[in-house]
């Protein structure tokens, strides 16, 4: 991610030395000669004008130059007010001039894509079925929520673990059109019948599973159980995040752009997770 960060879509880059370019006002620069064009055009009908009078002694020659020089400048200062008003029609980002359909394509980096998924083909572990591991309490309305954002998600998953006896289980998988696989997890502080502590940094458990999925290709987000109840769509914006860092597709995080940031909230120990079960903590966030 770090070596292949994306661009700025509000800017214009040249693909071959990715430097920015200025694209010229042509619109401003025609506005400007018409406009000095009239200018010249109304100074020497002025100027015939004034001859004119001078000639036929009307006024005194001081008077009409004065006259003259009065009405030149008045006229170049009203003509500059209209030419140097900006044109809404030259300010404009590429993504604003396009339609809808086109505004999804301007999200995307397609040949970032198309190069991710060859490198992934064929090298990502698959699923072999459906998990018939329990549901946390909080999952179905967490699913429920992000397939608006992730049409595709899918929930309980199993993969074939050649080390256990049992296949792990995925919480949740997201499979992006680029080939990138995302295993995201649900972390509940401890069980909840038995109050045994659970997904703590000092068991190691969960390590050892996060280096399974890595180790096959995939990609693991790991929420806690009170972030996925409370702000089900800050989460979701964290996988548009990673969505849009690795593939180079911000349509997902376009649609969030209003949602803020999601709180992070560390990883907790075998003693502080006794301690909130004795506590019932669970049970301040949970409905």
């Amino acid at each position: 991610m770090a070596e292949n960060s994306t661009p700025n879509f509000k800017q214009h880059f040249h693909k071959k030395d990715n430097k920015r370019i200025v694209l010229p006002n042509k619109e401003g620069n025609y506005n400007g000669y018409i406009s000095n064009k009239i200018f010249y055009i109304f100074i020497f009908i002025t100027l015939m004008i004034s001859i004119y009078l001078h000639m036929y002694g009307l006024y005194p020659l001081w008077l009409m130059t004065a006259i003259w020089a009065s009405i030149s400048l008045g006229s170049k200062s009203f003509i500059s007010s209209f030419s140097d008003q900006p044109s809404n029609k030259n300010i404009h980002t590429p993504i604003q001039s396009k339609t809808n359909k086109d505004n999804i394509t301007a999200m995307r980096l397609p040949q970032r894509e198309a190069e991710l998924h060859r490198s992934l083909e064929g090298k990502v572990l698959q699923p072999d079925g459906k998990s018939d591991a329990q549901r946390g309490v909080s999952e179905k309305t967490f699913y429920q929520i992000t397939k608006r954002v992730f049409p595709n998600i899918v929930q309980g998953v199993a993969f074939h673990n050649p080390k256990f006896r049992h296949p792990y289980s995925a919480d949740f998988l997201i499979v992006h059109s680029s080939g990138l696989s995302i295993d995201i997890e649900i972390d509940e502080p401890y069980v909840g019948n038995t109050k045994e502590p659970h997904h703590c940094i000092d068991q190691g458990k969960d390590n050892i599973r996060n280096q399974f999925f890595t180790n096959n290709n995939l990609l693991v987000i790991r929420f806690s159980e009170k972030q996925a109840v409370k702000y089900p769509y800050r989460c979701c914006k964290t996988i548009a995040k990673v969505i849009a860092q690795v593939t180079g597709d911000y349509t997902f995080l376009t649609q969030l752009k209003d949602v803020p940031l999601l709180p992070p909230e560390p990883m907790w120990t075998i003693k502080q997770a006794k301690k909130w079960a004795i506590e019932n903590y669970r049970k301040t966030y949970l409905k």
